[in-house]
């Protein structure tokens, strides 16, 4: 039977001791290193993302608002993908109206924001009435020009509304007037819109122009 000292079972506590606390010491930095190694992988994981998603936003096409209107079937604002060909763009108001002149515009022609492109109709005399591209009248999206004047070419409802004597209902109707029968070639043609008699022209005609 082998005998053990008090000195050396105290020497054996204080051994084991150290290993324990060696042990724990080596124990408690892995767990660390680990908790590390996982946050900086959680870390680069959520910065991807943004990265990601700014990449896929910037190769996404803009959707773009262009005005279709003249001889086609549903004259109207669509919305296309920037670029589109103005024949896609034709299709998706109905088509063109059998007297319209197709061969008088660009139907090559690649649509941008806001633009405004007329289809004339067969014998029309062509009027530009906006910035010139071959083949195709259009308006690049201002309604007011260089003198303060409203273009009731191109003016919306809301900008028509502020007119003397034109109310929401009167703005329609310009409209409608020229989404029907085209842009206006003089001031004196928004006479020919209901509503709209020498009295309210007189009041509204310093104010407005179709250049």
């Amino acid at each position: 039977m082998i005998y053990i000292t008090r000195t050396q079972k105290s020497i054996i506590a204080f051994v084991v001791l150290v290993l324990v606390i060696i042990s724990g010491t080596i124990y408690i930095r892995q767990e660390k290193a680990t908790e590390i190694n996982l946050a900086e992988a959680v870390v680069l994981k959520g910065e991807a993302v943004p990265e990601q998603a700014e990449a896929q936003a910037e190769t996404e096409p803009a959707e773009i608002s262009v005005y279709i209107c003249g001889y086609v079937k549903n004259p109207g604002v669509v919305r296309v993908i920037e670029g589109t060909r103005l024949d896609e763009a034709v299709k998706l108001v109905g088509g063109a109206k059998e007297e319209a002149d197709l061969q008088a515009v660009n139907l090559a022609y690649r649509l941008a924001d806001e633009d405004m492109v007329y289809i004339p109709k067969k014998g029309e005399k062509h009027q530009d009435t906006g910035k010139a591209i071959p083949g195709v009248n259009t308006v690049k999206g201002a309604t007011e020009n260089k003198s303060g004047k409203i273009n009731i070419n191109t003016a919306d409802e809301k900008e028509l509304d502020t007119l003397e004597g034109v109310g929401p209902a009167t703005a329609r109707a310009i409209i409608q007037y020229r989404e029907q029968k085209g842009p206006f070639k003089t001031i004196e043609d928004i006479k020919k819109v209901k509503g709209i008699g020498e009295s309210k022209f007189n009041s509204m005609k310093d104010k407005i122009t179709v250049e």
